[in-house]
C-alpha cells in the first residue's frame, strides 16, 4: 500500500510536470497532498537509496522528507551500494555532522566522486569547512579534467584563505602540473588577487570613487601559490609560459603608455606600440580563446577605447583555430583593460555558461553568448570582442529609427524569410538573456552594453551591475527584472496585442527556460557563494547570495513558477522605468536610445 501510494504521488506530479513544460502558459494549479512523508520515504528507501534520493531532489524544499532521507543516509553510510550513489554524499554533509564530528563523515573517503558541479556545491555548502567533506570534494575534482575545473579556478582561489591543511594548494599545484592551460589561468587568477604594484595604491589619475587596493587575506597566499607554480614547472613549460604572459603583459601595457598622449594622436599612437609588438613563439595563443593559435598582430586594428581614467585598447590578431581543420587564419579582437576589476564580469559569466549548459540539457533553443574574460594582474585584464556583433547604440547613430528599421535595413522587409529568420534569433536569444538578468539582477542595461549579430541576435555584455548593486548609488531605478523596451516588444510582439504568435512563442521559451534553470539552481547559488569574501561590488549591500536563492522559487511547483515567470514577463514588457533609463543615458552620455 504504501509503495503504491509513492507511485500514485510520483504519477500525478509528473503528469503536472510534463503538462507544464507541454503548455507553460496553461494555468494548472492542482494541489497534492502527499500524505505522511515518512511513509513515502521508507517506502521509496526500500525500493532502493537512488528512487529516495530522487524523491527528495523532486521535492527539494520538503524539510520533513531531506530530514527523514538525512538520516537514512547517515544510518547506512557504510554500505557499499550507498557508497556507489555520489548524490548521496551531499546529504551525508550536513552542518550538524560537520559540527557534531560524528563519525559517518569518515565514511566519506569510500563514497563514489561526485560530479563536479556537485563537488563545488559541496565545497561551498554550510559543511564544507569540515575536513572530510573537503577532502572528499577536493578527490571529486581531482578526478575531472583540469581544463573542465579551471572554469571554477576564482572560486577555488577564494578558497585559499581558509586551507588550513594545504589542500587545496596542493590540489592547484598538481592540477597545475597536469595541464599547461589550467597553470596559465592559475596563475593570472593568483596575479589578480595578489598584492598589487605601489603604482596602484598612488595612481597618477584617480577615477571617481577611488580607494586604496584592501587585502582580503589573499596578498600573501596568492603570491607563495604563485612562486611555488613556477618553481615546479619543467624548464621548456616554463619558458612557454613566461612567453605567453611577457607577450600580452605588453599589449596591456600600450594601455598605461597612451594615457599621457593627446586624444587626437591616441590612435597613432597605440598603431605605433601595436607594431612594435613581437612574437617570441608561434604557439602562443590568445588567454580568452586557448583554441586560437596567435599567428601575428593587426597593428591598424589597435584602438584607443574611452574611459573615464585609463585607456583600454582593442587589438585585433590573425588566429588559426587549432579545434578546426580549417585552411588560413581568421580574424579575433581582444580588449586589454587596464584600471577595471574583470572578475566580476567572469562571475557573471561564469553564471551565463551554467544556464547556457542547462538549457541545451533540455533541448532549448535559447540563445546565450558567454564570451572570455580573464583578469591578468589587479585591475587588469582581457576580454574577448564578441565577434560578428554591432552594439546596439552603434547601430543607432547610423540609422535614424529604432530596432525595428535597423532589421528592416538589415535583414529586408519584415515578412520575408531573412527578416523573420533574424526576428526569430531575437527572440530566442532576449529569452535567454531575459533569464539570466533576472536571476543575476544585471542593472544598466543601456544600448552601450547590447549587441545585436549579423544574424539578428542579441548580446548581453558588461556586468559592472549585478545582484544588489545598480547605477546611481543603488537608486535600483530599473525596476523590471530584465530589458523588455518599447523597440524590443516590436520585434517580440508584431501589433503590441501580446497574444501575437512571436510573443506567445517568447513566453513559451521564458518559462521553459526559468524551469530549466532551477534545476541547476544550487550549481549556480554555490558558484556565487563562494566568491562572498572577494571583495567584488556585487556583494557590497544586501543579501545577495540569499536573494538568489529567493529568485529561483524553489519553493513553487513547476506550475506556480510558470505562473510566476508569466508574470515576470508581463511586468517587464515596456515598463516604462526602462524606457526612462535609456532616455536618461541619452542625455547624459548620448547613447542612442
Amino acid at each position: 500500500q504504501d509503495r503504491l501510494a509513492l507511485l500514485r504521488l510520483l504519477m500525478e506530479h509528473e503528469s503536472d510536470r510534463l503538462h507544464t513544460w507541454a503548455a507553460p502558459l496553461e494555468a494548472r494549479q492542482r494541489r497534492h497532498n502527499p500524505g505522511q512523508w515518512s511513509a513515502h520515504s521508507a517506502a521509496a528507501w526500500a525500493t532502493h537509496p537512488r528512487l529516495a534520493l530522487a524523491l527528495l531532489d523532486r521535492f527539494p524544499v520538503e524539510a520533513s522528507l531531506r530530514q527523514q532521507v538525512e538520516v537514512l543516509v547517515v544510518q547506512c553510510s557504510a554500505q557499499a551500494r550507498l557508497q556507489a550513489l555520489p548524490e548521496a554524499a551531499a546529504l551525508l554533509a550536513t552542518p550538524a555532522a560537520a559540527k557534531s564530528g560524528d563519525g559517518a563523515l569518515s565514511n566519506l573517503k569510500h563514497w563514489a566522486p561526485a560530479p563536479l558541479l556537485q563537488a563545488l556545491v559541496m565545497m561551498g555548502g554550510p559543511a564544507g569547512q569540515a575536513a572530510a567533506v573537503r577532502t572528499y570534494s577536493l578527490r571529486s575534482l581531482q578526478g575531472c579534467a583540469p581544463e573542465q575545473v579551471a572554469f571554477f579556478l576564482p572560486q577555488l582561489v577564494q578558497q585559499l584563505r581558509r586551507d588550513e591543511g594545504g589542500l587545496i594548494r596542493s590540489f592547484l599545484l598538481d592540477a597545475a602540473q597536469r595541464s599547461m592551460l589550467f597553470a596559465h589561468h592559475l596563475v593570472c587568477t593568483l596575479r589578480s588577487e595578489a598584492k598589487p604594484s605601489e603604482e596602484a595604491f598612488s595612481p597618477a589619475v584617480k577615477r571617481s570613487g577611488w580607494q586604496p587596493p584592501q587585502d582580503t587575506g589573499l596578498w600573501d597566499i596568492a603570491g607563495q601559490v604563485q612562486e611555488q607554480v613556477f618553481e615546479q614547472m619543467p624548464e621548456d613549460a616554463l619558458a612557454f609560459l613566461e612567453a605567453e604572459l611577457s607577450f600580452f603583459d605588453a599589449v596591456t601595457d600600450i594601455s598605461g603608455s597612451l594615457y599621457p598622449v593627446r586624444k587626437d594622436e591616441r590612435k597613432a599612437g597605440a598603431v605605433r606600440l601595436a607594431r612594435e609588438l613581437k612574437l617570441q613563439r608561434d604557439d602562443l595563443y590568445l588567454p580568452t580563446s586557448p583554441h586560437y593559435r596567435v599567428k601575428g598582430v593587426i597593428p591598424e586594428s589597435a584602438t584607443p577605447m574611452q574611459s573615464a581614467a585609463k585607456v583600454p585598447i582593442l587589438v585585433a590578431f590573425q588566429v588559426e583555430d587549432m579545434d578546426r581543420q580549417e585552411e588560413g587564419a581568421r580574424v579575433q579582437a581582444c580588449i586589454f583593460k587596464v584600471g577595471d576589476d574583470c572578475r566580476q564580469d567572469v562571475l557573471a559569466l561564469q553564471v551565463v555558461g551554467l544556464l547556457k549548459d542547462a538549457l541545451a540539457k533540455a533541448g532549448l533553443p535559447l540563445y546565450l553568448a558567454p564570451y572570455g574574460v580573464l583578469p591578468t594582474a589587479y585591475e587588469c585584464g582581457i576580454i574577448e570582442v564578441v565577434p560578428n556583433c554591432n552594439s546596439r547604440s552603434g547601430l543607432g547613430e547610423t540609422a535614424d529609427g529604432g530596432l525595428y528599421d535597423i532589421f528592416r535595413r538589415e535583414f529586408g522587409a519584415p515578412g520575408t524569410p531573412r527578416f523573420e529568420a533574424a526576428r526569430q534569433n531575437f527572440i530566442v536569444s532576449e529569452a535567454g538573456y531575459a533569464i539570466a538578468c533576472f536571476l543575476l539582477q544585471a542593472k544598466d542595461r543601456h544600448n552601450g552594453n547590447i549587441l545585436i549579430d549579423v544574424d539578428g541576435h542579441l548580446v548581453h555584455i558588461d556586468f559592472g551591475f549585478i545582484l544588489e548593486i545598480s547605477p546611481g548609488g543603488n537608486m535600483r531605478f530599473e525596476s523590471a527584472a530584465f530589458k523588455l523596451s518599447h523597440e524590443m516588444t516590436l520585434l517580440v510582439d508584431p501589433g503590441g496585442s501580446r497574444a501575437s504568435r512571436e510573443f506567445c512563442r517568447f513566453e513559451n521559451l521564458c518559462v521553459r527556460g526559468f524551469l530549466a534553470a532551477r534545476g541547476v539552481a544550487e550549481g549556480i547559488i554555490a558558484t556565487v557563494a563562494l566568491m562572498a569574501e572577494s571583495g567584488l561590488p556585487c556583494y557590497g549591500r544586501g543579501r545577495p547570495v540569499e536573494n538568489l536563492r529567493k529568485r529561483f522559487h524553489l519553493e513553487m511547483s513547476d506550475s506556480q513558477a510558470a505562473a510566476f515567470m508569466q508574470a515576470t514577463i508581463r511586468d517587464a514588457y515596456d515598463k516604462w522605468t526602462t524606457g526612462f533609463y535609456d532616455y536618461v543615458q541619452y542625455l547624459q552620455n548620448a547613447i542612442p536610445k
